[in-house]
């Protein structure tokens, strides 16, 4: 089955770079309509949105806190009113400052769960009702291995993926009589900035020895498993977790 999202619309949250901007990339590739939600980087965005026009695809902007309701209700209403209908939502605006455990303030607390745990929760509870009367709906929430082995370096960060494959597996209940499927995919280590910075303090070849496959993963991988569980090739499958890691979830071994 070719994975087709024709005059389909997509809600792709944090997607002005990174992760998200590959994953708006994918699915307007394959047809979608996407919506680039950003927080503060409107020129990426806008650059984006011209790279896709570009593609011969359609693209707009939508620029909105995540972390909050009504951002998220202008989001969702800017959208509608644009293309008449919502049909996918993908969660993948984060946030992560890797921080000794006894330095983490409450102020990065709060900001870790409210991006990447609340903004999530907000977005599906809010876009639901579209699903609704569309009809069918689909959700991919992007976690984090860290969400499934915990993290020394993030602790509040682990704690918020792994809020996200709990609040998967909870929508993935609640939404499942209205025809929305929702799914979650666990990325490990991915050539982003976010790698880069991570790199930029342990050695590359030590990350190495941590993956299966002994390579960092590409955002064009991430953005294909996306595809996937956004597309009808994956339409019986809703609650489940998709680990993008090169084996990294599985460790090393010995």
């Amino acid at each position: 089955m070719q994975l087709l999202l024709e005059n389909r619309v997509a809600i792709i949250t944090g997607a002005s770079r990174g992760i998200g901007a590959e994953i708006a990339i994918t699915l307007a590739g394959s047809g979608a309509k996407v919506v680039i939600n950003y927080l503060q980087n409107s020129e990426s965005a806008l650059k984006l949105a011209e790279k896709i026009h570009n593609l011969g695809g359609d693209a707009m902007v939508a620029q909105g806190d995540i972390s909050k309701r009504d951002e998220v209700k202008r989001i969702l209403e800017t959208t509608s009113s644009a293309y008449g209908h919502i049909d996918i939502l993908i969660n993948n605006a984060g946030y992560l400052e890797q921080k000794p455990f006894q330095q983490i303030t409450d102020e990065d607390w709060d900001k870790t769960i409210n991006i990447n745990m609340k903004g999530t929760f907000l977005c599906s509870q809010l876009v639901a009702p579209y699903f609704k009367t569309a009809g069918r709906g689909c959700i991919v929430n992007v976690s984090s291995v860290g969400g499934q082995i915990g993290g020394d370096k993030a602790p509040h960060y682990a704690a918020s993926k792994a809020g996200i494959i709990s609040l998967t597996k909870s929508f993935a209940r609640l939404l499942a009589g209205d025809n929305v499927r929702v799914n979650a995919v666990s990325p490990g280590f991915i050539k982003t900035a976010m790698f880069e910075d991570i790199a930029s303090r342990t050695p590359l070849e030590q990350i190495k020895k941590t993956i299966l496959m002994g390579r960092p993963g590409d955002v064009s991988e991430v953005a294909s498993a996306v595809l996937f569980l956004a597309s009808d090739a994956a339409s019986y499958i809703t609650g489940h977790v998709l680990n993008v890691n090169g084996g990294l979830f599985l460790g090393s071994g010995s």
